[in-house]
């Protein structure tokens, strides 16, 4: 890697974040907001923000997707201001929190933003608007951290408390409470398959499914804080920082640590961001320095080293930044030394070995082939005494040789050796039910005889006849299961072709199989696994590919019928289905839908909110997230009529009749709260309780205050 640019900005950094064209948006701890052109390496724009400083390690600022909006909590305040980057102005001023905003997220598709409180609470807001959508599952503690996944259908919120609580966005239903850490939990993040990322105060990080809501794998710790984390653009490996001033390098095939110090700071990291476009790592810090680094830049560096043949700095450059195995020039590498290998092993054939030596010396300074070179100097050491005994036709001991130095079985002695065999046993299986050929059959596989991998063929010629007798017939009649019962319980016939060829026609099955999977073509993966049932050798992958065609096959009937209730739940059931295109489309209108709905429902307009999604209130899965909007909509009525002169006992019946309808949840009580501070006199005596999850049976009234 290389550092290709420094800026110097002289505040602490809060907060960077890649944005479209290559944009990177910085924010320091006082509120100054600059953008950066990546491609340029120049301050492309900035602006400053009067308002109080921000925390240096915290999550209370964002910037959307698109680079148009800033989010920024207020220290002390339980509201946050939303900001036109782009047109330097205020956009909105939100907040219903008891207490102070901790944490602010945008979701991927810029149409909410998240905050979370010091009172264990995380609303959802449309950006739009500036209006409540809904309520996420309260924390006992602090929420400290919030992130939504790439198709913003599921949000992850961190806390004080230790726990991460994981909601569908799409239908506002809580999904799972997972407590994997043993600190208060300072970074989430999410990435392909399901995953989640997720650090802690006391530097440990989790990979958990949060589908399932399990732990997949516990990463090496570090030492502090997890301060932040970002991925490559194939989300192979991790960039992580405590709080100090290393970036450590991790793998996400492993889960382990790769290089502990890959990149150094001069003062202690703040924030990270990968540049996918242009391979660029970008690093803040808490003396206001940006450092840029092109993280393959040394891709030059080594091509030089492999034209000048010097393999030993090319190989140390790897281990340097191990990012440089996803380059052109590393396959190049590993092209040059299998061929040169290859080479080698020619020579040696032909007792060059002097030649051999010279054209390997320039991977002896590589120590992991410099181990492999050695091992086989070592073996063909003792080459000419299995070269001899390959001509003297002396196969059992030539075997046994081969045996011990494995290096010999790539040479054209031993490729000798099983071709000469592959040819006698064929004659001797043509003959093998002619009984005057006995002696012949005998005769050419005598020198075979005494070699321990052909043993069990040449006796089960001669002695299995029957058997073969019966492999031939159920290979005729196509009987793939009865040929591999055969093959269990004489193990010898995984030696013949046949064995071999029929695996190859189930793996061209296969194939078919996942190719038509990918394709969307169920029923005839359905079909070929039908076939491969008499495959037994394939049944971990047959199950497979059997549940998931039958799960897609299932899941397109449902939604060809439009039985949109029942496709939810298996969705809900099995989460992959969220990257089929025919489910995207589906979603795409709700989410068209559920705008239009959140437009009204700002507006406190309960009757358009109802009739715009009419449709949605048969499905299941759907009503929490409707019930969030209709529960909106009433608050903002009871807000808006507390802003009048109008009398208690409206103002009562108006709360009489929201609790009835959804309980004395924590929204609501904040209104009665903000309206007995203002002087209300209220009387809650018999009050009848409803509750949020069955608000769809009662009968709504369009006017709470009805």
């Amino acid at each position: 890697m290389q550092l290709i640019k420094i800026f110097t900005i002289k505040k602490p950094i809060v907060k960077m974040k890649m944005v479209e064209n290559n944009r990177l948006v910085v924010i320091d701890e006082e509120n100054g907001i600059r953008v950066f052109n990546l491609e340029e390496l120049k301050l492309e724009s900035g602006l400053k923000i009067n308002l109080p400083k921000n925390r240096i390690f915290g999550n209370g600022v964002d910037v959307a997707n698109n680079g148009e909006y800033l989010a920024l909590t207020i220290e002390g305040k339980n509201k946050i201001v939303l900001w036109n980057i782009k047109n330097k102005t205020l956009f909105k001023v939100i907040g219903w929190h008891k207490g102070e905003i901790e944490s602010v997220a945008f979701d991927k598709k810029d149409r909410y933003v998240a905050t979370g409180g010091t009172d264990g609470r995380t609303h959802l807001w449309n950006i739009n608007t500036g209006k409540m959508v809904g309520s996420l599952a309260p924390h006992s503690d602090y929420v400290t951290a919030i992130a939504f996944t790439n198709n913003s259908l599921w949000c992850a919120t961190g806390s004080y408390d230790k726990s991460i609580s994981i909601t569908n966005i799409s239908s506002m239903k809580f999904a799972y409470k997972l407590k994997i850490h043993l600190a208060m939990v300072t970074k989430i993040k999410f990435i392909p398959n399901f995953r989640m990322i997720s650090g802690d105060k006391e530097g440990h990080l989790v990979c958990s499914n949060y589908a399932k809501g399990n732990v997949i794998k516990r990463l090496p710790k570090l030492r502090e804080m997890i301060v932040d984390f970002c991925f490559d653009i194939n989300y192979k490996y991790m960039f992580a920082s405590a709080k100090n001033r290393t970036v450590v390098l991790y793998s996400l095939e492993t889960y382990e640590i790769l290089r502990e110090e890959f990149i150094t700071t001069n003062s202690t990291i703040t924030s990270l961001e990968f540049i996918p476009e242009l391979f660029y790592l970008v690093i803040g810090t808490v003396d206001g320095i940006i450092y840029i680094y092109d993280l393959l830049a040394d891709e030059k560096e080594l091509d030089r080293l492999i034209d000048e043949k010097n393999y030993s700095e090319a190989y140390k450059l790897i281990n340097e930044n191990p990012l440089l195995k996803e380059s052109i020039s590393y396959s190049h590498l590993e092209k040059i030394w299998e061929h040169t290998l290859n080479q080698a092993q020619k020579l040696l054939e032909n007792s060059q070995k002097e030649s051999a030596e010279k054209i390997l010396k320039s991977f002896m300074g590589v120590p992991s082939k410099r181990m492999f070179i050695q091992s086989l100097f070592k073996d063909f050491a003792e080459f000419e005494k299995f070269k001899q005994l390959v001509l003297k036709g002396k196969y059992p001991l030539a075997y046994s040789l081969a045996n011990k130095y494995p290096s010999f079985k790539e040479t054209k002695y031993y490729k000798h050796m099983e071709k000469e065999f592959k040819k006698v046993f064929a004659i001797a299986r043509q003959l093998m039910f002619d009984k005057s050929k006995e002696e012949y059959i005998k005769k050419i596989l005598m020198p075979f005889r005494g070699v321990s991998e052909k043993t069990s063929l040449i006796q089960s010629l001669l002695n299995e006849k029957d058997i073969y007798k019966l492999m031939k017939q159920r290979m005729a009649k196509k009987d793939f299961k009865g040929f591999f019962e055969l093959v269990n319980r004489y193990p010898f016939l995984a030696n013949l072709e046949e064995y071999k060829k029929t695996l190859e026609f189930g793996e061209k099955i296969k194939a078919e199989a996942e190719k038509n999977l990918k394709e969307g073509n169920y029923n005839k993966v359905l079909q070929y696994v039908s076939i491969l049932d008499n495959f037994p050798i394939f049944a971990k992958e047959l199950e497979t590919l059997r549940k998931k065609a039958t799960i897609l096959a299932n899941f397109m009937k449902l939604l060809a019928n439009k039985e949109y209730d029942k496709v939810y739940e298996y969705v809900k059931k099995e989460p992959f289905l969220e990257e089929i295109d025919s489910f995207k489309e589906l979603e795409e209108e709700w989410n068209r839908k559920i705008e239009e709905a959140e437009l009204y429902s700002s507006k406190g307009d309960v009757k358009r909110v109802l009739e715009s999604l009419k449709h949605y209130l048969k499905i299941k899965e759907k009503l929490p997230k409707i019930g969030q909007l209709v529960k909106s909509a009433y608050l903002y009525q009871l807000l808006e009529k507390l802003k009048t002169e109008v009398d208690d006992e409206v103002i009562e019946r108006g709360f009489k009749n929201y609790i009835k309808i959804f309980g004395l949840d924590l929204e609501v009580s904040d209104l009665i709260t903000l309206a007995e501070k203002s002087g209300r006199k209220l009387n809650f005596r018999n009050l009848e309780e409803g509750d949020k999850i069955n608000w769809y049976k009662k009968e709504l009234p369009y006017d709470i205050f009805s």
